[in-house]
């Protein structure tokens, strides 16, 4: 069915990096859709352009190398073109690399559709040595050839004309099947028994699948052929017959076929070879691909990405919060105030609800930074590199080169997030490879663990505190390369494990536009799939905080120390002259409101200015009030000050106190308890329960759980856990190791659930972490005491350990034929 029924439909079909997005780009501008297609986290782009009085409509369809079922970008390419009323199919080609290029076009010739092809690239071609003769070439294919240099938007206008004249006249560029010689003969054999009339493709396309025993295409046979049997049965025959006379596959030979074919087209329309000169992407590559370099290299460019987008774009943080935190300040306004003594329901649930979105929205400047730095590495060439270098070492653990960028992103080392490391294993081919590496990215060290960890190192391990944050930094990766095998080897063991296909694409400029839609894309589908989802799961989080709430005991002890409260600052300023404007409840309510309001705006400003026009907007809204405010020479309105002063402070004091008691006595505080008959052998009580917890919605409320459990006036907090004498030297690390194995956090989950599409892997993250975590922490707690370890000594050894797992891991194969070379 068509998309638009009086319009054109045109699909862009080429193999990555040959510039097919650029082009997409150029076409539709910004008249585009995002979304993903049915079942799958591929991104699905979709977009409209008007030309001389015709709207066309386009789909970028993922890159593809071939029309085979080994991933998921070939199945949907194909599947559209099969199952769609694609009028035209634009097939881009890269100029510069124009023999493998040629190979998805063979494939395209058998599907028998109108095509354009769209050489791109001409300048890096040209660069490398090549000119073609595309009039003798548009002859042979029976195609609209069109001249593109998408980078420098070239050759746009000329296509689409081309599209208009290839509409028009359809029936002259409907492409030629190949001649499969010695093959072709079985071919027409079963081309005869297929009575399909429903599939917008050629019966010699589904003739050619056949022969190579693609599944799709064998399902798809049975489905709608009322013969079947006859000719599954036929196909075999034939396969059987030629692999005899001919001593090769007929899969084999058809392959051989489409190579030979694409050698003979670029022969014919060659006019320039290569020279024997080194390219530029040559000589970068000498360089860059060097046995001693390429690992130094790619670690200085690893660590110029972790330290231009987590370290600066959390500087750049600094800067967005004051901003977040006037939209609070500002949405706020519209809820009921605090009372003297309490905080309406509603009032909390929209603090809440919005600290939750805040939360993630604080993260924007990272993840723009980010998606830049990659959107560059990307489109610059050099990550088909990044996965080459270490694809020899991570391939032992189930992972492949791939892998890289997302453990990179979640925070190899210290300081990343694992939401952007989950969503960059979307374009990962290999899914086996793919879920082994959404399901370790959680492990790493992400920037949110950082604060705890140097909370317990600062109670525990001061003298230490290099040593330990190295140890604890580091084991994270050989943990999760630990994981991975084991996973490849269990529960990942029956995944489709696809080819891992090593393109080097010649290095090119890209372009500035290029880069931003990029991002922005990426940017929107975070916002669009993460930040509506996290403030649904937020609103069951603050259910389980507040809910059920207070023993009417303890109600009535709060309300006596609320009314000691009133009563005090009451008698501090009942002789004072100012005495009539706040001798009243409402009236004191309104001064609180207005002194909190008032603190808050003058924090969230560095201007002298700005800080100046808040002084005149308070003194219009209430004189008096900011007299109290800013009393300067009055003495009355000074003692005035002193008690709002006094009671705020007591009322915060107050308000932490009933915080504290609703964490106790929450559904969120049950569980704490509930886990202690357990967590109690690796010396966790309820109060650390609760803390990792709660750190499941944001690890930053790990270290605030704590702050508020072990609240000291007196003290730091990290003092203060450690005075409490709750945990050992021992516990600490055992605490630390679970932190560092810990479940992923809601938005991490929840990006699990986006990417594996799946709850069963969702449920799958957080329960091996919490196996594994409590296992190990269990462990060293039993095993340290059984010893009598010091914590310092305790964790070295298990580092040991875990090494020397790792070390033995790795002379496993990963399947029974598997061998390393």
């Amino acid at each position: 069915m068509k998309l638009y029924m009086n319009n054109i439909n045109v699909a862009l079909v080429g193999q990555p990096n040959c510039g097919k997005s650029s082009i997409f780009n150029m076409l539709t501008n910004i008249k585009q859709h995002i979304a993903n297609y049915p079942g799958v986290t591929i991104d699905k782009k979709s977009g409209v352009y008007t030309h001389k009085n015709l709207d066309i409509n386009v789909i970028d369809l993922p890159g593809t190398y071939s029309f085979s079922s080994f991933s998921t970008e070939e199945k949907i390419t194909r599947d559209y073109i099969l199952h769609s009323d694609t009028d035209i199919i634009i097939n881009t080609i890269d100029s510069s690399n124009i023999r493998r290029n040629l190979y998805l076009s063979m494939q395209l010739f058998d599907m028998q559709k109108p095509l354009v092809f769209a050489f791109n690239m001409l300048d890096v071609a040209k660069t490398n040595g090549y000119e073609f003769d595309f009039e003798k070439l548009s002859k042979i294919c029976n195609a609209k050839i069109v001249k593109t240099i998408a980078s420098k938007k070239r050759g746009i206008s000329d296509l689409k004309d081309a599209i208009h004249e290839v509409k028009d006249e359809k029936d002259l560029y409907i492409s030629k099947t190949l001649d499969y010689k010695n093959l072709q003969k079985y071919i027409n054999k079963i081309k005869d028994l297929i009575n399909i009339e429903s599939l917008e493709v050629s019966k010699h396309y589904l003739s050619v699948k056949l022969l190579e025993n693609d599944q799709e295409i064998q399902k798809i046979i049975n489905e709608k052929s009322t013969n079947a049997e006859e000719i599954l049965e036929k196909t075999l025959e034939y396969q059987n017959e030629f692999n005899k006379i001919y001593n090769i596959t007929a899969h084999a030979y058809i392959v051989k076929i489409r190579y030979d074919k694409a050698d003979e087209f670029v022969k014919a329309c060659t006019l320039k070879y290569k020279t024997k000169e080194k390219t530029i992407s040559d000589k970068i590559d000498s360089i860059v691909l060097n046995k001693y370099l390429a690992l130094p290299i790619l670690g200085l460019i690893i660590f110029t990405l972790y330290q231009l987008s987590i370290v600066y774009g959390y500087e750049l943080t600094k800067y967005t919060w004051p901003i977040l935190a006037w939209l609070k300040n500002t949405l706020i306004t519209f809820f009921p105030n605090e009372n003297i003594a309490s905080i309406p329901y509603i009032t909390q649930f929209a603090h809440w609800m919005i600290n939750s979105v805040n939360a993630l929205l604080n993260y924007l400047p990272i993840f723009f930074i980010l998606f830049f730095l990659i959107a560059l590495l990307e489109n610059v060439g050099y990550m088909p590199r990044m996965a080459f270098i270490l694809d020899r070492i991570f391939v032992r653990f189930g992972l492949h080169g791939e892998s890289t960028l997302p453990l990179v992103l979640g925070g190899i080392f210290a300081g990343g997030c694992a939401v952007p490391g989950v969503m960059a294993t979307k374009g990962m081919n290999d899914k086996k490879a793919q879920m082994a590496t959404m399901l370790t990215v959680p492990l790493m060290n992400c920037l949110a663990k950082i604060p705890f960890f140097t909370l317990i190192l600062a109670a525990f391990f001061e003298e230490d505190l290099a040593l330990m944050m190295f140890l604890i930094s580091t084991i994270t990766i050989f943990v999760a390369l630990i994981v991975s095998k084991l996973l490849t080897l269990t529960v990942l063991r029956s995944h489709e494990s696809t080819p891992f296909i090593m393109e080097l694409p010649s290095y090119h400029m890209p372009t500035l536009r290029g880069l931003l839609v990029k991002v922005f894309d990426r940017i929107y589908l975070y916002l669009k799939k993460i930040v509506t989802i996290v403030a649904a799961v937020a609103v069951v989080l603050f259910v389980l905080i507040q809910f059920p709430g207070i023993s009417k005991e303890k109600k009535i002890e709060l309300n006596n120390k609320a009314l000691f409260m009133e009563k005090g600052f009451y008698t501090r300023v009942e002789n004072n002259k100012y005495y009539i404007h706040v001798n009243e409840k409402r009236e004191l309510k309104k001064l609180i409101n207005y002194y909190t309001s008032y603190k808050k705006e003058k924090m969230n400003t560095t201007s002298k200015t700005t800080a100046l026009e808040i002084d005149v907007y308070y003194k219009n809204i209430n004189p008096v009030f900011f007299t109290f405010v800013k009393p300067k020479r009055d003495k009355e309105a000074r003692k005035i000050n002193k008690a709002l002063k006094k009671l705020l402070k007591v009322r915060k004091r107050l308000f932490r106190e009933i915080k504290n008691e609703k964490i106790e006595n929450s559904a969120l505080g049950a569980m704490g308890k509930f886990f202690v008959p357990l967590t109690q052998y690796a010396g966790f009580d309820w109060k650390i329960n609760v803390a990792f917890l709660s750190s499941f919605a944001a690890r930053e409320s790990s270290v605030s759980t704590i702050g508020a459990i072990y609240e000291s006036h007196k003290d730091t907090e990290a003092n203060s856990i450690k005075s409490s004498n709750a945990y050992s030297q021992l516990g600490a690390v055992a605490i630390i190791i679970f932190m560092a194995l810990t479940p992923p956090c809601i938005a991490t989950m929840i990006m699990i659930r986006v990417q594996s599409n799946s709850y069963k892997w969702m449920f799958f993250s957080i329960v091996y972490p919490m196996f594994l975590g409590l296992l190990f922490s269990i462990g060293i707690f039993q095993i340290g005491n059984y010893f009598q370890l010091s914590g310092v000594l305790a964790m070295v050894y298990f580092y040991i350990l875990i090494i020397l797992i790792t070390i033995v891991l790795s002379l496993i194969p990963n399947n029974k034929k598997e061998k390393y070379v």
